[in-house]
């Protein structure tokens, strides 16, 4: 799930094909605009795959084959960038927002122990540094580590609900994805969705289970998606109004 997209150019997920006994994961777009397929591979977001509209998976596939050698060895090697959250430091006082609510951060004392911030109540007590990490690498050690929980909890629980299931969570901490969902039962999760209201959380979820009744965005996979969240639309929305606000508060300049 992206944050925005173009009328001409509809994003399909997140795919994963065996290619020379490697997963490769990519992002299937679909355009009206374009009559072949267009590969594309940027350091941030790995492999992107153009289709024009309604060409099968299978010929998405044939051509991924057939470009192996050329993909694999322009792929970087490592995980694409993920961006970090908290841009500058962070101190004692300020407030930051997790799953809807108003957290207050307070520098530990210094002769606390442990490199991990505690949760008490409405209080974040972080510890005031260790060596090779500063305080904001810390907090966002803390949400990654909060996501991974909190979003495991949320997915078993809707699975059961839902009637699908998954394989595993990945979270990652892209520079415009929320989540996704890859037709190996894989869901990837945006940990900075911790800064969303809890509803919103629970639709983005929801949304990328549902894809695991249907991988597309057919009218079916809208209908199914509101058996589960009847508020999807408003909570999509919100999603697209507040994304510079959610970019403004990563940077902690309030």
């Amino acid at each position: 799930m992206k944050p925005k997209s173009r009328r001409s150019l509809s994003i399909v997920g997140q795919q994963e094909i065996k290619l020379q006994n490697r997963i490769i994961s990519y992002t299937l777009k679909q355009s009206a605009r374009i009559r072949g397929i267009r590969l594309e591979i940027h350091n941030e977001s790995g492999l992107t795959v153009v289709v024009p509209r309604r060409h099968s998976r299978k010929q998405v596939q044939d051509i991924l084959v057939k470009k192996a050698d050329w993909i694999l060895r322009h792929l970087p090697v490592s995980k694409p960038t993920q961006m970090p959250l908290f841009k500058k430091e962070v101190d004692h006082g300020e407030k930051i927002q997790f799953m809807g609510k108003l957290l207050q951060l307070a520098l530990a004392s210094e002769d606390s122990e442990g490199d991990s911030p505690v949760l008490k109540g409405k209080t974040l007590l972080i510890p005031r540094g260790s060596v090779g990490k500063t305080r904001a690498e810390m907090l966002e050690r803390w949400y990654r580590r909060q996501a991974a929980l909190i979003f495991k909890e949320k997915a078993d629980r809707f699975q059961k609900i839902m009637g699908v299931h998954y394989s595993r969570i990945t979270i990652r901490g892209q520079r415009k994805r929320w989540a996704s969902a890859s037709p190996l039962g894989n869901l990837s999760i945006n940990w900075k969705l911790l800064l969303a209201p809890e509803k919103i959380i629970d639709y983005v979820i929801i949304h990328e289970l549902a894809h695991f009744k249907h991988m597309d965005h057919s009218r079916k996979f809208w209908d199914y998606l509101a058996k589960y969240c009847p508020k999807w639309r408003e909570y999509r929305k919100w999603l697209l109004d507040h994304e510079d606000d959610l970019k403004a508060r990563a940077s902690f300049g309030r």
